[in-house]
């Protein structure tokens, strides 16, 4: 079972609570010690992992890193270059230099439009946050088949299974072709009975009422992943 949800269920804190835990602690992300006590400083779930008490911040976002891969679709274009939405704070470019194609100046249209969907890879994240893509590389491409669905980059880990186990359980069940992306997205082709069915085991993650699922939702995709 991963650490994070091992032992009892997860108690949320907001900041300034006092964190109960027996032993030495060390203070971890959205936490500082005072006087000897652990005080949060983020509304989260508090988490330990061996000596180190941390917290899940309940509104983590995907942020961006280079060599992700992900899912986003065409916001704008401009010049020689296609604009991203991939879900995180800033949109993601992708030149015509590093797209599959041999595109012109003012091509762009001929090729992705406003709304189409792309698997691209991250190939830099600079000191400004500007996110620059690429779509050179193995299975880096448009999206002109089936569909993509949105389950949040918390989720991913979950949904993927250690070892990747509940995702082949998935992709036996329906037959589905999955990628899943580190921004949250899937990309899920077969026939609609397939993807009828994927929606259904994701539903859970895709309606989160938070960024971070909560412990009682993991438990019950779980107990899906146990019936399959």
């Amino acid at each position: 079972m991963n650490e994070v949800y091992s032992g009892a269920p997860e108690r949320l804190v907001i900041p300034g609570d006092t964190i109960e835990i027996s032993g030495e602690i060390t203070a971890g992300s959205g936490t500082i010690k005072v006087e000897n006590k652990l005080i949060a400083t983020q509304l989260g779930y508090v988490k330990k992992n061996n000596s180190t008490c941390y917290l899940q911040a309940c509104n983590s976002a995907y942020i961006p890193r280079s060599g992700d891969l992900v899912i986003g679709y065409v916001r704008s274009m401009r010049g020689n270059l296609w604009m991203f939405d991939i879900g995180g704070p800033f949109e993601a470019l992708l030149p015509m230099s590093l797209s599959p194609w041999n595109a012109k100046f003012g091509d762009l249209e001929e090729h992705m439009v406003i709304g189409d969907y792309a698997l691209l890879r991250i190939q830099e994240v600079d000191s400004q946050h500007g996110v620059v893509c690429t779509m050179k590389g193995i299975g880096l491409r448009k999206i002109s088949t089936g569909v993509v669905e949105y389950i949040g980059s918390n989720s991913t880990k979950f949904f993927i299974g250690i070892e990747g186990k509940n995702l082949q359980k998935i992709k036996e069940l329906t037959g589905c072709r999955i990628t899943v992306s580190d921004n949250g997205r899937i990309w899920v082709e077969g026939d609609e009975n397939g993807i009828s069915q994927v929606r259904k085991i994701s539903h859970g993650f895709t309606y989160s009422s938070t960024p971070y699922p909560s412990y009682d939702l993991i438990k019950s995709f779980d107990k899906k992943m146990e019936e399959i």
